[in-house]
């Protein structure tokens, strides 16, 4: 059996039944986020920002909510761990994510 326990534009939970088993079940809508981060990663130019004193708030990335919690769990928080997440970004499988060209 399935339980719609939310919703949202593009964002569904669930809890699923079976036996004596509960299982919570967040589903997202991923295809716009990665449409946008292609337009993002296409107008991006290497060295757009030389000069500019806000480089630290440049976005590199936009990660769906459910993915973003389920890397949390396997790699920790960003600010405790930015080398597993820069190499989660990085790797080739990963790139739809991110909003620039080149590495992180």
């Amino acid at each position: 059996m399935k339980l719609k326990l939310s919703e949202a534009p593009g964002k569904q939970t669930y809890m699923h039944f079976n036996g004596d088993e509960k299982t919570v079940v967040t589903e997202q809508t991923v295809d716009p986020i990665i449409e946008a981060n292609k337009r993002l990663a296409n107008d991006w130019r290497y060295g757009n920002l030389i000069g500019n004193t806000q480089r630290h708030q440049q976005k590199v990335a936009e990660i769906p909510s459910v993915l973003y919690y389920e890397l949390v769990k396997k790699l920790g928080d960003p600010k405790h761990n930015l080398k597993a997440w820069k190499r989660w970004l990085n790797d080739p499988e990963n790139s739809a994510f991110k909003t620039i060209g080149g590495t992180v």
